[in-house]
């Protein structure tokens, strides 16, 4: 009995060593290790096909369902909605995205947000074929392209075989990948993008389904001559499909996120026949709540509630200049109707006098000045979050006051008036809330006041009214010269300036109250963490998984942007 103990202690003891051990001796967990490290014969080598498409749209192929693309992904991982690029700050190409591909690092590291590639930062970044070469695994690299640029720039370290056109690139690829001996393989596709460019992209434009078709026959093709090699049963192949950039898009944009952009939406499948199908799906920012603090306003006799800034000198508009005004606004009591209560102004009182006061008119809201007739937005007595936006422009050939409710020129009956010359000027302070002589009483929240000296565009307000949360890395942030978002100042009596440009606190007084919220609310835009975008594969994704794949240890000093993704596994080995 005590002999036994003594077995078992001693084998229990070796296996903790040898997972202590292997654990100390590795950067970053393979995920692909349940397959990769479980192998049945040495002779079994890891090999990967990457095939890259220029302008490939994720949505247009999960439209269409090309055959073949279709049919690998019963042994894939497979996104329609991957990122190229998880920013907005750059207009994403075909080759910033294949920069991103083979670096595994965004263009902030690679230096490509353009077309050139003579920038591309390998000092730092290297690309897979270089970073395969200088750790000295002795694995080859081939590359097919008709391009010059990827064959001088991106090709170094590689063979390159050049091709006239796709087709010259596939039969070069197909005869190659028969019977050469790389591991990984790159063939790069530009004939999709081409067609889209003189045709149009989408499911629509006969030319781009046929181009998509094509592509979709080669990719079959490169897969069937993997299939016919001979040391095929002694190998582990990967086939990567992705886009270069999406499509270029003229549908309106209701998603101002990295999803948004046609150009960033890509295609990615990871196919093996060791796979099970798994399907990755886009995320909708339209499903991140809005979520804070607002200011409850209450017109109670004799104690209204109001909130003014000490400074009465403080946004008079003058004569000639531009501004921009946006807040959000909630009807606390659905269906309820107002008329004439003031909630934002600048004037000693409502409808009279130099300056101007938005006020609520049963279920709508508008704006009234000392410059132009009333303008109107639509109705907002939903008890839903609305964004209400005016503009005063008096730069142009005609001097106008436009208002705008959640990104649209909706209204009751006119949402542009046009304006004379009368100074705006006044000695009262910008108030929100009550304002002297109003009527009705109103139940409404509000928070998110931003005021900009500029005067914003329709597009502008469509892609940047709905923001919630402002900071300095907003385009306008220069031009913003007042921002109370409230978020913040939950029980207490100011509503805090958040830009520092000296405009002042409002000081809360009268029935004010505070209420939390979180919610979904269609047009505005919450604040996004990076996992967010991490939820399907981005670009820098794919060289991370290649080189787990090829059983590379990926080192923490590399610095690259991506991760390993998990596929589904039918089986660990033939």
């Amino acid at each position: 009995m005590k002999k036994s103990f003594n077995v078992y202690n001693k084998i229990a003891v070796g296996i903790v060593t040898l997972l202590l051990f292997g654990a100390c001796n590795k950067d970053f967990p393979n995920l692909l290790q349940n397959f990769n490290e479980a192998k049945d014969s040495p002779e079994t080598r890891d090999k990967v096909l990457l095939v890259i498409v220029d302008g490939l749209s994720g949505s247009a192929v999960q439209d269409l369902e090309p055959a073949n693309l279709t049919g690998f992904t019963r042994n894939g991982l497979v996104t329609y909605g991957s990122l190229a690029d998880p920013t907005t700050d750059f207009e994403v190409t075909n080759t910033s995205v294949a920069a991103a591909l083979l670096t595994g690092v965004n263009s902030v590291k690679n230096k490509v947000n353009a077309d050139d590639l003579s920038v591309l930062n390998t000092a730092e970044y290297p690309t897979i074929f270089s970073q395969l070469k200088s750790i000295g695994t002795g694995r080859k690299s081939t590359l097919f392209t008709s391009s010059d640029n990827y064959a001088n720039y991106l090709g170094k370290d590689a063979v390159v075989a050049k091709g006239a056109d796709d087709k010259a690139v596939i039969a070069s690829a197909v005869k190659n990948l028969s019977t050469d001996s790389a591991d990984f393989n790159v063939v790069h596709l530009a004939q999709v993008e081409q067609v889209g460019r003189e045709y149009g992209f989408g499911k629509t434009v006969p030319q781009y389904v046929d181009a998509i078709t094509q592509m979709d026959k080669q990719v079959k093709e490169l897969v069937e001559s993997l299939k016919a090699r001979q040391s095929y049963t002694h190998e582990n192949w990967l086939v990567v499909v992705t886009s270069g950039k999406g499509a270029t898009s003229t549908d309106p944009v209701t998603d101002f996120t990295a999803f948004g952009d046609a150009k960033r939406q890509t295609y990615t499948l990871m196919y093996s026949p060791k796979f099970s199908r798994k399907i990755l799906p886009r995320p909708s920012a339209k499903d991140i709540p809005f979520a804070g603090n607002a200011t409850r306003f209450n017109y109670a006799a004799n104690n209204q509630a109001t909130s003014k800034l000490g400074d009465v000198t403080k946004f008079n508009m003058g004569t000639g200049s531009d501004w921009t005004i946006t807040l959000f606004l909630k009807f606390n009591n659905a269906n309820a109707t107002y008329y004439y209560p003031s909630f934002l102004s600048k004037r000693a009182a409502g409808f009279s006098g130099a300056g101007w006061n938005m006020f609520l008119e049963a279920g709508y809201w508008g704006i009234n000045s000392s410059i132009a007739g009333q303008a109107f937005g639509p109705n907002i007595n939903d008890g839903e979050w609305h964004a209400l936006t005016t503009v005063i422009k008096r730069s142009g050939s005609q001097d106008s006051v436009y208002v705008f409710t959640d990104g649209t020129k909706a209204s009751v009956t006119n949402s542009q008036v046009s304006a004379n010359s009368n100074n705006l000027d006044n000695n009262a302070p910008f108030t929100i809330g009550y304002l002297a002589g109003d009527s009705g009483n109103p139940d409404i929240s509000i928070c998110n006041l931003q005021i900009y000296n500029r005067a914003f565009t329709f597009d502008e307000i469509k892609q940047y009214g709905g923001v919630t949360h402002i900071d300095e890395k907003s385009p306008f942030w220069n031009n913003l010269q007042g921002y109370w978002p409230g978020y913040d100042d939950v029980n207490t009596a100011l509503l805090t300036e958040k830009t520092g440009k000296g405009a002042g606190n409002f000081v809360l007084k009268g029935s004010t109250s505070w209420v939390s919220f979180n919610e979904l609310v269609p047009f505005f835009q919450p604040p996004i963490s990076d996992s967010f975008f991490r939820q399907v594969p981005n670009a820098v994704d794919v060289p991370f998984m290649i080189y787990q794949w090829l059983g590379v240890t990926v080192q923490s000093s590399w610095k690259l942007d991506g991760k390993s993704w998990s596929p589904n596994y039918t089986q660990i080995r033939n």
